[in-house]
């Protein structure tokens, strides 16, 4: 692994090592979520959810959809930009099961 490809791999997993980008990742696995239905799942204001899909986006690990203006603002819709994040989440899971605490 080259120094680019190790850099941009560490910075993807400080995001990861927010709790709440990782919540956000693991509920965006199959679907396609507002900010605002995110935070009331995730029992946490708009705001942190809209700043952590930021991280996300920059990173290149959400989409986003805008589609038209609503009263309360745009309609955005996020979803993963790979499938497979969500794969290589359960078996990063299994294996930090596996080393016990």
């Amino acid at each position: 692994m080259d120094n680019s490809s190790a850099r941009r791999a560490s910075q993807f997993c400080r995001i990861l090592g927010n709790p709440l980008a990782y919540r956000i990742v693991r509920l965006l696995d199959g679907h396609r979520r507002r900010p605002m239905e995110l935070a009331k799942i995730l029992g946490v204001s708009a705001t942190a959810v809209v700043n952590q899909l930021k991280h996300l986006k920059i990173a290149g690990a959400v989409h986003f959809n805008s589609s038209g203006v609503r009263r309360a603002g745009r309609k955005v819709e996020y979803w993963l930009s790979d499938r497979s994040l969500a794969r290589h989440l359960d078996d990063l899971e299994k294996c930090v099961r596996s080393m016990g605490r």
